[in-house]
């Protein structure tokens, strides 16, 4: 005898198990990793910051987020603003979270070098996903430097913004 009718079956309540990837499934069985959990910003305006340090130094541009688990991961987004450096100089860019720069020892995350005769005001954009492996309160900051000790800066310009943003997602 063939099944020909099936009368009030609950789909969202009976059907258990994972549909095969052959099938169109996703093998998975459950939709929370990836998630966004949260969504903290720091933004600024009208702000200029300068140093000539060639040793990282701290932004005011920072983030304190606590992670809900230790398996989160954060996605970090720098936008806007412009770096700022005279000619024949560099400017580095990284971000840290607390104590550890994410980046590159000397060279942080960016790099902003201009060439002979001139100056060059740039936006820049930096994105990086980090595994702090904690749920405890990470606090995460924009720092820079000067290649050569020359005066570098990172500012919003005279009518822009600048913002820092992390982003937990669920793992």
């Amino acid at each position: 005898m063939a099944l020909t009718t099936i009368k009030n079956l609950n789909l969202a309540s009976s059907v258990t198990g994972t549909l095969p990837t052959a099938n169109g499934g996703t093998g998975a069985t459950s939709f929370s990793p990836g998630k966004l959990l949260q969504t903290i910003s720091d933004t600024k305006t009208n702000t200029t910051q300068s140093t000539s340090s060639t040793s990282f130094v701290a932004s005011s541009l920072t983030i304190d987020i606590t992670p809900s688990a230790t398996s989160s991961k954060i996605l970090l987004f720098l936008n806007g603003g412009q770096m700022y450096t005279p000619a024949n100089r560099a400017l580095h860019v990284t971000i840290y979270r607390d104590s550890t720069n994410l980046g590159d020892a000397t060279r942080g995350m960016a790099r902003m070098t201009v060439g002979g005769g001139g100056e060059l005001l740039a936006p820049h954009s930096i994105h990086f996903l980090d595994s702090p492996n904690s749920s405890s309160q990470k606090t995460y900051t924009v720092y820079f430097e000067s290649d050569d000790g020359s005066t570098v800066y990172l500012s919003t310009g005279s009518a822009g913004t600048m913002s820092f943003t992390a982003m937990e997602i669920g793992a």
